[in-house]
């Protein structure tokens, strides 16, 4: 019977995270901060600085190849 709380609890746990996060994009949206940043809000919640740091990376190295593709 411990086992099934525990089960339980972890999955509401989920839930109200992924429904904080969703506010949280929510309200970037609608503040019109998204035209100024690259990720919503969730994004660096969810990710560590690292992996932040190699996706951006990853990201000019696909730009500079595309623009020198044109």
């Amino acid at each position: 019977m411990k086992n099934q709380s525990n089960i339980f609890k972890k999955f509401t746990e989920k839930i109200k995270l992924k429904i904080k996060l969703t506010r949280m994009d929510l309200k970037w949206k609608l503040m019109g901060v998204r035209w100024f940043s690259l990720f919503p809000p969730s994004f660096y919640y969810t990710h560590t600085d690292e992996e932040v740091k190699l996706i951006i990376e990853e990201l000019r190295e696909f730009l500079m190849q595309f623009e020198e593709d044109e």
